[in-house]
Order: structure tokens, then C-alpha cells, then sequence
């Protein structure tokens, strides 16, 4: 009787033990990859008829997470408006002047400039970068948010607005209000009414799933609209009803960016 061959090590798998000995080759019978109905996505197991949840999901949720970071990063926004401010040659005035104040063109900070002109703000390409930033950083922002806003009318809303809001926004850093003050106020106008709308309808979208966030929302859509309503009020500081307008908006997409980043987004997209 003649024996049979002998099974070693082998780098190969799927080989029946049974195919090893009528071929006569040394083979070693390594087991398939677990397969089992396994619902949790547990390591070491694979799903039945389908591939790993991670191999599909992980890019989606890193680049979530990187666009959130951006929403983070508008918070920096406050940094360039107070750097801009202090090099000014004359005080600035928060309660009197206003933001687009800051952007004006056409000054060095020189003696001879900032005894010429009412208005000189040396550091202007700082807080109009910072306009354009804004803009850019609320559109990148969106795209991930835009996964924790239910599907159908209120998130197509809340995105135009965000949209509007942020165009607006760039806008007012492309066009200073010492070149152009009718145009400036013409783009600038659109991004205090829709950051503030969009405010809104993301607290009706979110009150069922997320009830604090929603309510958080509210209450910087409210402090907004106050701020939207003093403007128009005769003999209100303009720098600070115009703030108050303005930052509470900036305040809450920092924190939406912060709650992005710790929370799973129950409706992503494929």
C-alpha cells in the first residue's frame, strides 16, 4: 500500500484536504474567513453575502468629520476682527463703528493717511480674508451637515439659506464699503436675514431627534432677530446691534461643527 502524501504548510487557502491528497501536493487546509449572521458588524466575522462595513463607511466619516472642522474653524473669524481692530491708528469703537468699518481700503496707518481720512484700518485684508473664509467654511460645513437634517422640504430650505447666507458673506470681502457703499450694502444685507432663517428651520428639523441642540438653535435665532430688529431702531448703537445681529450665527455653526464631530449623522448620504 503506498503511502500517502504528506499535507505541509502552504500560503494557500480554500484547498479541501480531500483535493490535496489526489493531486499528490503538499498542501495545508487553512480555514475560510468566518462567516456568520452577524448583525453588529462584530471584528474578525463577515456578513453573509456582503463585504465589511468599514471598507464603505469609514472615507464617508472622515471626511464628515473634515468638513465639520471647518465649521470649528469659523470661530477664528473673532480672532481676525480683533486683530484688525487694534491696528487701527485712532481707537476703534465697537459700539459705533461697525464690521464692514474694519475692511475699509486705501490706509496704511501712516500719520499723514490717518490724519487725512475719518476711517483707516491698516490690517483691512485681515477681516476681508476673513469675510471670504467665512463664506467658504459655511458651504464646506453644510455638506456634512446637511446629513443630520432630515430629507424632503425643511433641509432644501435650510441649505439655500445657508447658500445665500454664505455668498453673502464673501461678497462683503470683495467688495470693501469705501469702494462701493450702495453695492456693499446690496450683498452684505442678504446674510443677516438668511443666517438667521436658516437658524430656524434647523431648529424645527432637528426639535424631534435632538431637542437641546434645536432649542440651542432657537435661542441664537432669537438673540439674531433681536439684534435684526434693533438695527432699525433710531438712535441704537449701530456696532452693537449690528453684533448682535451677526454673532450669534457664527457662535452656533463653531458649536453645530463641535456637534458634528461627536455625533454620528443618522441620514448620510450614499
Amino acid at each position: 500500500m503506498s503511502a500517502q502524501p504528506r499535507v505541509e504548510v502552504s500560503r494557500l487557502v480554500g484547498v479541501s484536504y480531500r483535493d490535496s491528497r489526489q493531486r499528490g501536493h503538499r498542501y495545508i487546509v487553512e480555514p475560510l474567513p468566518k462567516i456568520v449572521n452577524n448583525p453588529l458588524g462584530e471584528p474578525g466575522t463577515v456578513r453573509r453575502g456582503e463585504r465589511r462595513a468599514n471598507a464603505v463607511t469609514r472615507p464617508a466619516t472622515v471626511g464628515c468629520a473634515g468638513r465639520s472642522h471647518g465649521l470649528v474653524l469659523i470661530a477664528l473669524y473673532f480672532l481676525a476682527e480683533v486683530v484688525t481692530a487694534r491696528a487701527w491708528p485712532r481707537p476703534y469703537e465697537v459700539r459705533t463703528n461697525s464690521v464692514s468699518n474694519l475692511g475699509v481700503t486705501g490706509c496704511d496707518g501712516s500719520a499723514a493717511q490717518a490724519a487725512a481720512v475719518r476711517l483707516c484700518s491698516p490690517l483691512h485684508a485681515v477681516i476681508n480674508s476673513a469675510f471670504v473664509l467665512t463664506g467658504v467654511l459655511i458651504l464646506v460645513g453644510v455638506v456634512c451637515l446637511r446629513e443630520f437634517l432630515p430629507p424632503g422640504r425643511l433641509r432644501h430650505t435650510a441649505l439655500a439659506l445657508f447658500g445665500v447666507a454664505a455668498v453673502s458673506a464673501a461678497l462683503t470681502g470683495f467688495i470693501p464699503i469705501n469702494v462701493d457703499a450702495h453695492l456693499h450694502q446690496i450683498v452684505a444685507t442678504p446674510t443677516f436675514v438668511a443666517r438667521n432663517a436658516a437658524m430656524i428651520v434647523v431648529a424645527i428639523a432637528l426639535y424631534e431627534r435632538w431637542r437641546i441642540f434645536a432649542l440651542w438653535t432657537g435661542v441664537c435665532c432669537l438673540v439674531g432677530v433681536v439684534g435684526m430688529a434693533a438695527i432699525l431702531l433710531p438712535g441704537e448703537p449701530f456696532g452693537i446691534t449690528e453684533r448682535l445681529a451677526l454673532y450669534p450665527f457664527t457662535v452656533w455653526v463653531a458649536t453645530a461643527g463641535v456637534a458634528a464631530l461627536r455625533t454620528r449623522a443618522p441620514f448620510r448620504l450614499p
